[in-house]
C-alpha cells in the first residue's frame, strides 16, 4: 500500500455500520484540514460547519456540508451572515477514510484577467 499524504479518518471497531454517520457528525472537527472553509469576504468569519447529507458507499464517502459565516462592518454598523453548501469525498478502505488536504487556490487580482 502506498503512503497517503492526506488526512486519514478512522472509525473505531466498536462503531456499528449503521452508526457511521453519527460518528462522523460527532467527530467532524477532525476533518477540518480537508474542508474548504474559505469565504470570499476577507472580513467574514466562519461561525459553524455542519453535515447536511452523508452518503456512505462501499469504496467512498460523500459528505455535503454547510459553512455558515458572518461579518461585521464597523464603519457602517452593519452585520451580515450567509451560508454556503460544499461537498467533500473520501476514499473508503474498510473503516478508514482517506481525504485530500484542502489547499486554497491562490488569490487572483483583476490585473490577471488581461
Amino acid at each position: 500500500m502506498t503512503k497517503h499524504e492526506g488526512l486519514i479518518f478512522e472509525v473505531p471497531d466498536y462503531i456499528e455500520d449503521d452508526e457511521f454517520e453519527e460518528y462522523f457528525i460527532e467527530n467532524f472537527d477532525e476533518l477540518k484540514p480537508a474542508l474548504d472553509l474559505e469565504v470570499e469576504d476577507d472580513r467574514a468569519l466562519v461561525d459553524d460547519v455542519e453535515i447536511e447529507v452523508f452518503q456512505l458507499y462501499e469504496e467512498r464517502v460523500d459528505i455535503q456540508y454547510i459553512v455558515k459565516y458572518s461579518a461585521y462592518f464597523g464603519c457602517s454598523d452593519m452585520d451580515y451572515s450567509n451560508e454556503d453548501q460544499r461537498v467533500i469525498s473520501g476514499k473508503r478502505i474498510g473503516r478508514q477514510f482517506l481525504f485530500e488536504i484542502f489547499v486554497a487556490p491562490a488569490k487572483r487580482s483583476t490585473y490577471e484577467e488581461f
